[in-house]
């Protein structure tokens, strides 16, 4: 009897446990305008201040601060902005600094994910860490892949586990 009532009860139970938890994916488009972009030139100082100059110079330390409005695809809906502070660590010009840092999406409902990254700034892709959120996405973690797109756009695709 009581090797019937295990199985009845294994049987009952298998249904709702079938299921496996599943990954989340956002997509998020970054156009080449209408971010803020400012560069800190901390000691040792560049030899010229136009970022523009071949002569510019980064240093370790040398921080970028930057945010960016996220749409839903190329002319689509704002939903939120990207937000960023990153500290070169290593490379002296733009095409060769790696960068290390943080950033967060913050979402026009009020949800945030946060990242962080070490990244070469200037490569085509581009892979982040998902390190928290709030809202919806309270203890998130996963990665985002980063494409910059040949126009300076970017696509950013952020996957969550569940």
């Amino acid at each position: 009897m009581l090797v019937v009532a295990v199985g009845l009860f294994a049987l009952w139970a298998a249904p709702g446990s079938a299921q496996a938890p599943t990954t989340t994916t956002l997509t998020f488009f970054e156009p080449s305008s209408g971010g803020n972009f400012k560069v800190i030139d901390n000691a040792p100082k560049s030899p010229t201040k136009n970022l523009e100059s071949r002569r510019y110079r980064f240093s370790v330390g040398d921080e970028i601060i930057f945010s960016q409005r996220l749409l839903t695809a190329a002319g689509g809906q704002r939903v939120g902005t990207l937000y960023a502070d990153l500290k070169v660590v290593r490379g002296r010009t733009f095409n060769s600094i790696v960068v290390m840092g943080q950033g967060t999406y913050a979402l026009n409902n009020g949800d945030e994910i946060v990242v962080h990254a070490l990244v070469q700034l200037a490569a085509t892709d581009v892979k982040l860490a998902v390190t928290g959120g709030t809202g919806a996405y309270a203890g998130a973690r996963g990665s985002v892949a980063s494409h910059n797109n040949p126009d300076d756009s970017s696509t950013d695709t952020i996957t969550l586990l569940p």
